[in-house]
């Protein structure tokens, strides 16, 4: 346990150092990834697909907010629409028009949501989002939550629609319309998604806003059972039974990576809580105090050793000695010498 949370003091140290500018590129490489997705998904026009227009579409959206990345893939997907059919266009652009208005009017910071719904459904993980947006935000992210359910839906509507054969006529151009619209309202699948996406988002919210030991854990758990059973009820009554075992194995990929990112997040200490009461005029206050676990980076301290000056510094040594002994003999010398004069002075006297 203490070499993740060693881990995880580096990273969040590491992100706070630099985040002048790893923040630019984990938004370009997003970016990159979401025009490359839609553009493998519906890449129609071959102008749009080129990689210098991905790059620069990806470089602006690494230094704007993220309702440009939005408004760029609804252009994008627009484009790439425009090109096989004209008139199915003007049917896209007014459910994005009215998508987008809708989502930025109530959650304007949640832009990437919208894109990450139709993203991790490619990835077969799309339960991810629901327990995430629970653990971190408000029930107010059904919003954007929603809106990128129906934009993928709209994706394989467009995807259908482009085997269709058609033409410029009254007749084809109702048909065409009557098919979009039938094929979104109709189609149950998209409804049942929403619903259970909801109540995965509003489960995991309540659970985690709970008092007890270990809520935000309990609470991935809860939305990971949610959406099993709800995914679960609604493929049988559905009658697609063929992606229960994929949606069960997403689902617990999803739970895993939500309670890493609570890791990385938020780790509490629940061994150390602490109850604290006290009062004033109008209250009486009980409060439940637990501590975050915060280990402080371990200091790596490297002595350097200067081989020359030790070397240096046992010649002084060695001198210093030397002439210490030289002293001492020659003070010895001195002292013989002084009384060997003395010596020989005395006899002299003692013969006269």
């Amino acid at each position: 346990m203490m070499t993740f949370l060693v881990l995880r003091a580096r990273l969040r140290s590491l992100y706070q150092k630099y985040e002048l500018y790893i923040t630019p590129i984990l938004k370009f490489i997003l970016a990159v990834i979401v025009f490359q997705l839609i553009n493998h998904a519906i890449g129609y026009d071959q102008r749009i697909k080129q990689i210098s227009v991905v790059l620069i579409l990806s470089l602006l959206s690494a230094f704007t907010p993220s309702a440009i990345l939005v408004f760029l893939a609804a252009l994008v997907t627009i484009g790439h629409v425009y090109y096989l059919s004209k008139i199915l266009s003007v049917m896209v652009i007014l459910i994005i028009v009215i998508m987008y208005c809708l989502f930025l009017r109530f959650t304007p910071k949640l832009g990437y949501v919208v894109i990450a719904v139709p993203m991790l459904y490619f990835m077969k993980i799309p339960y991810l989002i629901p327990i995430v947006l629970g653990l971190f935000a408000a029930p107010v992210s059904i919003v954007p939550t929603v809106c990128g359910v129906i934009l993928f839906y709209l994706i394989k509507v467009i995807q259908e629609a482009a085997t269709m054969q058609i033409n410029v006529s009254v007749e084809d151009t109702l048909q065409l319309y009557t098919y979009v619209i039938n094929s979104l309202l109709n189609n149950r699948q998209l409804f049942m998604t929403i619903i259970i996406f909801s109540f995965i988002i509003v489960v995991t919210y309540f659970v985690r806003r709970m008092k007890f030991d270990y809520a935000r854990e309990i609470a991935v758990a809860a939305g990971a059972l949610t959406c099993i059973l709800g995914f679960l009820f609604g493929d049988l009554k559905l009658d697609v039974s063929e992606q229960i075992g994929t949606m069960i194995l997403g689902t617990i990929i999803s739970a895993i990576i939500a309670i890493i990112l609570q890791f990385f997040h938020l780790a509490l200490d629940y061994t150390g809580v602490e109850y604290v009461q006290f009062e004033d005029e109008d209250y009486y206050y009980y409060v439940k105090a637990v501590p975050k676990i915060n280990v402080t980076e371990p200091q790596i301290n490297v002595k350097r050793y200067n081989t020359q000056k030790n070397v240096n510094l046992r010649q002084d040594l060695t001198g210093k000695l030397n002439d210490e002994i030289l002293t001492d003999d020659e003070e010895d010398y001195e002292e013989d010498y002084e009384e060997y004069k003395n010596y020989d002075t005395g006899n002299k006297d003692d013969a006269k």
